[in-house]
């Protein structure tokens, strides 16, 4: 799960080609360099860049230009010693950036372990015409692809060196995350953490922000899902597949007086009849407000929902 709650900026770096000879210096060290152009438009964005944010990869691979990986920045330095991986200026490039893959794969930049590129070709990439078209990355519309840095923030109208705004970032972010995580786990027996998965993909898909063991005081929620990731949960979801479930539906209940969250809960079709009992009861002052569901129903919208993200995904479409 790339975590995108706790910053509030980013970048998207255009590495040009993941055959172009200076990209081997982000295969083998997660190193990355700018120019310092006259106008010193390179040196405002680079002060922007700060450890811990994610960095969209953007590169044509495989005849396809788009974001291939989620990169997370691991530190920045101004150096001039010659970088032999840039044969076109080793030492042109002094605006240094050094990056650790998040997606499609954990990696750091040792010598030991270099990251290796075939990886990218089980990337489902979000491509060059839906940045432009679908998020309004218009600094990627031309023609010609050119080595370049634009920065995600908050204020992007009153803020130097910054030109797309982050709520941008973090639609691209869940996006790309949808289209490069989202498996069936369904391989053997469906525990409670496969079905905490499949509520939490299922949540991708729909466009929203999922969390799984979200705090709600001395307590824990297993899924919510959220409109905008700052903002209070609008649906929560808590799994009961053994133990106390009239303490489950309290949970949800004060999670729905404390949010005004729709509460659900997620359990066998015979857990299912003793909640009913409890929610027509005890609780029969929010009833209607109370939604249960079982497991076969929730794999069968899991599948459903499945399929039409694959589908998306080839048709080059959200």
């Amino acid at each position: 799960m790339i975590s995108i709650e706790k910053v509030e900026s980013g970048a998207i770096i255009n590495v040009r080609s993941t055959q172009h000879p200076h990209f081997k210096s982000i295969l083998l060290e997660g190193l990355w360099g700018f120019p310092e152009d006259r106008r010193g438009i390179n040196l405002r964005r680079w002060k922007k860049l700060e450890e811990g944010m994610p960095i969209l990869l953007y590169c044509k691979h495989r005849e396809i230009r788009g974001v291939w990986a989620i990169c997370k920045l691991i530190g920045k330095h101004r150096d001039r010693k010659p970088v032999p991986y840039w044969i076109e200026d080793p030492q042109g490039y002094p605006l240094r950036i050094t990056m650790e893959f998040i997606l499609p794969r954990k990696w750091r930049p040792l010598p030991n372990k270099p990251f290796k590129l075939e990886w990218l070709d089980q990337v489902k990439p979000i491509r060059k015409e839906e940045l432009v078209s679908v998020f309004n990355i218009r600094g990627l519309a031309l023609p010609q692809d050119r080595w370049s840095l634009f920065i995600f923030g908050k204020n992007p109208q009153k803020e130097p060196g910054v030109t797309y705004s982050y709520s941008t970032l973090e639609a691209i972010l869940h996006e790309f995350e949808a289209r490069n995580i989202i498996e069936r786990p369904l391989a053997g027996k469906l525990d409670h953490e496969k079905v905490k998965d499949i509520i939490y993909q299922i949540g991708q898909m729909q466009g929203k922000y999922p969390f799984k063991e979200y705090p709600i005081e001395d307590k824990r929620i297993d899924v919510v899902w959220k409109r905008i990731p700052r903002a209070v949960p609008y649906i929560v979801f808590e799994i009961s597949l053994k133990g106390d479930i009239y303490a489950d539906l309290i949970k949800l209940k004060h999670a729905h007086d404390l949010w005004n969250a729709i509460p659900v809960l997620v359990t066998t079709q015979e857990r299912a009849e003793e909640a009913q009992k409890w929610i027509k009861g005890t609780l029969h002052e929010i009833s209607d407000i109370f939604r249960v569901i079982t497991i076969d129903k929730l794999v069968k919208y899991y599948d459903v929902k499945l399929l039409v993200k694959k589908l998306e995904v080839e048709l080059g479409i959200l």
